[in-house]
């Protein structure tokens, strides 16, 4: 259900915007307390709004349907992998996107920036990766230990100008509070930025936590 919702969020806002929402917008879909990172590419050829979204785990875009723009707030409709009707309902303010998507019922929060406007980019197209300079191990919690419990935490972040670590999430969790140590321990990494020809930009990244006894 995770994926379905991803994949559908992402091909969904591929192509809503054409003049001040077109380009391409990346944030994370937050479904069940866990965010997934996701982007969409907007364009608006005349009256008309077309797009797609897509996630890192199914790159394949799947397009929007019905979308309509009135006023600040942006809807349509995407199919997920199940053939079932998502729909979204989004407000612009600024160079920001947020609101929600419902899929039979099971809602999930979005947050989306434009891309080099305020926003966060992604690897690629002249972008390169922020780098890895010091790095803190993540502490153990007592539950986990005497469980002798092991695995990665996957995260979704938002690497600054400054190299550090922001708006850190969970998109793939293995709680006994390692989830809350993997973050903290992020938060105190430091990087190289990631770098738009001589500047350092905000680069979203997704960082493996490792946990072993």
């Amino acid at each position: 259900m995770f994926r379905l919702l991803l994949v559908i969020a992402i091909a969904a806002f591929g192509n809503l915007f054409a003049a001040e929402l077109s380009g391409k917008w990346t944030g994370t879909m937050e479904i069940n307390g866990s965010a997934f990172p996701f982007s969409l590419t907007l364009n608006q050829p005349g009256d008309a709004i077309t797009g797609a979204i897509s996630s890192v785990t199914d790159p394949k875009p799947v397009p929007i349907e019905k979308a309509k723009l009135q006023g600040e707030e942006l809807t349509f409709e995407a199919h997920d992998n199940a053939n079932r009707i998502v729909t979204f309902r989004l407000k612009l303010a600024e160079s920001r996107l947020t609101g929600e998507a419902d899929a039979g019922g099971q809602v999930s929060k979005i947050s989306l920036a434009l891309v080099g406007i305020g926003g966060t980019f992604r690897v690629g197209g002249g972008i390169t990766a922020p780098t890895l300079i010091r790095k803190v191990e993540p502490e153990y919690s007592e539950e986990a230990r005497a469980a002798k419990f092991q695995g990665t935490v996957l995260l979704y972040a938002e690497v600054d100008p400054s190299g550090k670590a922001t708006n850190i999430k969970v998109a793939r969790s293995l709680g006994l509070g390692l989830d809350e140590n993997a973050i903290e321990a992020v938060r105190q990494w430091k990087f190289k930025p990631g770098m738009k020809g001589d500047s350092p930009v905000t680069v979203a990244v997704t960082i493996e936590v490792n946990f072993r006894l």
